[in-house]
């Protein structure tokens, strides 16, 4: 098994500014990122979406796969079942990808419960979670980056959503490539992944919602 790489703390500008790039696109923000993109850009969706709708859309899905397994994860850390935020050891990340996983899948069944909501938002949803359980499995033997796998998975909704609702969303795709550019630099800067450990990440993120897209 491939040895884990420790995560130094951030000294020069460039670490810095690869710390905060892992912070604005960490992998539980990548739901929320995705429902914004297409709720608050020029296409059908959001012109017949009504604005208190999205919103509460928008809060559902922050609650659900940001806010949530953040407070977790901090609960975890005062209780000393991990020692940092990171999760840098793999026996750390049971437990908050465990409880992570189950609030993206609640969030599917409460999107699944409401028989006129989008079918495609709900898969997107869905995706989110078993690649949740994917690097589950995945870390206990090799350390992959989960950083990847959800910009990888927000580039796959994005793409296979234009393509079944016939929405222009090429700019935007065009803009989560560049930002899966800037993750992969900056995981790779704080020497928190290498290479192929971020570019495995970014494949299966991409399948799985890609995949789950085309069959769902």
């Amino acid at each position: 098994m491939e040895l884990e790489i420790e995560q130094a703390q951030p000294k020069s500008a460039g670490e810095k500014t690869a710390k905060i790039i892992s912070y604005l696109f960490h992998p539980l923000l990548m739901p929320t990122y995705g429902f914004v993109a297409l709720f608050f850009t020029k296409n059908y969706i959001s012109t017949f979406t009504p604005l208190n709708l999205r919103l509460f859309i928008l809060l559902v899905t922050f609650i659900f796969t940001f806010a949530l397994p953040a407070i977790n994860a901090f609960i975890l850390l005062k209780m000393g079942r991990i020692k940092s935020l990171e999760m840098e050891r793999a026996e750390e990340r049971f437990v908050p990808y465990i409880s992570t996983a189950l609030y993206y899948f609640a969030l599917f069944y409460l999107f699944h419960t409401v028989t006129d909501f989008p079918s495609i938002f709900k898969t997107l949803v869905l995706g989110a979670a078993v690649s949740i359980v994917l690097v589950l499995l995945i870390t206990t033997k090799w350390k992959i980056s989960a950083h990847a796998v959800g910009i990888g998975g927000m580039i796959a909704a994005i793409i296979g959503i234009s393509f079944k609702l016939s929405i222009d969303l090429l700019l935007i795709s065009m803009i989560s490539i560049i930002i899966a550019g800037f993750v992969g630099f900056a995981r790779l800067k704080l020497n928190a992944h290498s290479p192929s450990q971020v570019y495995t990440g970014l494949l299966l993120g991409f399948l799985v919602e890609f995949l789950l897209m085309i069959f769902l």
